[in-house]
């Protein structure tokens, strides 16, 4: 979509979205302790009353009921959180016309001059299409309006729940930065915190007035792009009706230094790409049933093979042992490989993925609640706080695990 400077971005963030969605068939339960997650064994979403008494995401169900008995504990339903996602989704569009689903409780927009001026105010439209949803819905929604889709995002989190951050001016803009910290700041990774720790950067504020000429020397060029959003500088993308849940494969790749014929290397290099695809799918809701793992060599030239998997799944542990065997095939003896990957083909929604009759889906994925809770983990201390011991030799790691040897 051409960018125009006079244009504004809205970010809508839904509050506790999978809890006010249950909140709003249930209305007995407003104002009371509620978690979402009794059928994954661990809280998947909590109500902001839950979070106050101590409850946190990832917390296991058992241990909730042990510690808070009042909390009211539910199990998912993802066909009525993609209802009212849509139904809100077209709310959005008859205020305005160009939206991008970000995620299931997440949209972007772009408010046009005369969205405002139709509007009385760019307050008056934001607080009519938040009150819409509130009313017509049953949920709330966090809103922020900025020169960019990253101050938009930043003012979204500022005033939670059923807030309205609005960021017109330079003012408005040093305020949210110098309240944003920076570990806060949408799209820079657990792994780059520290780094910006050290050279003294704190807030967001710290960082848009670091000397860009250092950040674009020793950073990659996601982190110089947050930079210019949040300087009021738009270079991200803008997709109206794109939704990440829609694609239908997630590829995850890797190249390492220096190549290497070593089988372990090159399977728990394989295994750190099935790690992070797998990762990424959880978070979108997506599971997959076939799947392709590809190795090239110093010449450039590519080996693929591909598996069917007995089910769909999003743990890396039987995409693991669909490769075992065929390992072999992957990967010549004494071939140096120099970046590996995997493809997670015909991607779907979990809930719309059709149960079998001796409930052997349902089994599979009950198995996912360790992934999950090392979701968790990951997303708090780094990615490399946890791995699968199979990818333990990548990247130089020379610890102890198993491997297919080739023939």
């Amino acid at each position: 979509m051409q960018k125009n400077a006079d244009n504004l971005y809205l970010h809508a963030d839904g509050d506790s979205f999978f809890v006010a969605c249950e909140v709003s068939q249930n209305p007995q339960y407003k104002g009371l302790p509620v978690v979402v997650g009794e059928d994954r064994g661990i809280a998947v979403a909590m109500s902001y009353e839950a979070k106050k008494l101590g409850v946190t995401r990832g917390m296991p169900v058992f241990q909730i009921k042990k510690q808070f008995p009042k909390v009211i504990i539910l199990s998912h339903h993802f066909d009525l959180y993609r209802k009212i996602s849509d139904d809100v989704y077209n709310i959005f569009l008859s205020y305005l016309e160009n939206v991008e689903i970000y995620s299931i409780d997440e949209c972007f927009m772009v408010v046009k001059p005369s969205d405002i001026k139709h509007a009385g105010s760019a307050e008056k439209l934001v607080k009519n299409i938040r009150d819409e949803i509130r009313n017509k819905i049953g949920v709330t929604y966090s809103f922020g309006i900025g020169r960019t889709k990253v101050l938009a995002k930043t003012a979204s989190k500022l005033e939670k729940p059923n807030g309205v951050v609005l960021l017109l001016n330079e003012q408005d803009e040093e305020k949210a930065l110098k309240k944003t910290l920076i570990k806060d700041v949408w799209g820079i990774g657990k792994q780059t915190i520290p780094r910006l720790y050290d050279m003294g950067i704190k807030t967001a504020y710290d960082f848009v007035h670091y000397s860009r000429e250092y950040i674009e020397k020793y950073f990659p060029q996601p982190l110089i792009n947050i930079k210019q959003e949040l300087s009021g500088e738009s270079v991200l993308d803008f997709d109206p009706d794109h939704d990440p849940r829609s694609q239908k494969s997630i590829q995850s790749t890797a190249t390492f230094k220096p190549a290497t014929s070593d089988p372990k290397v090159i399977f728990a290099e394989l295994s750190s790409n099935i790690e992070r695809a797998c990762e990424h799918s959880r978070e979108l809701g997506l599971m997959t049933n076939s799947v392709s793992y590809f190795v090239k060599n110093t010449n450039f030239v590519i080996h693929t093979q591909d598996c069917r998997l007995p089910l769909y799944t999003t743990n890396p542990s039987v995409i693991l042992n669909c490769l075992e065997p065929i390992f072999s095939k992957l990967v010549e003896e004494d071939e140096k490989i120099r970046s590996t990957g995997i493809t997670l083909h015909n991607l779907l929604r979990s809930e719309e993925i059709q149960r079998d009759l001796f409930g052997i889906q349902d089994k599979s994925e009950s198995k996912n609640i360790i992934e999950e809770v090392g979701d968790i983990i990951k997303a708090r201390f780094g990615n490399d706080a946890l791995k699968h011991a199979s990818s333990l030799k990548g990247s130089k790691k020379q610890r102890g695990n198993s491997f297919p040897k080739p023939h």
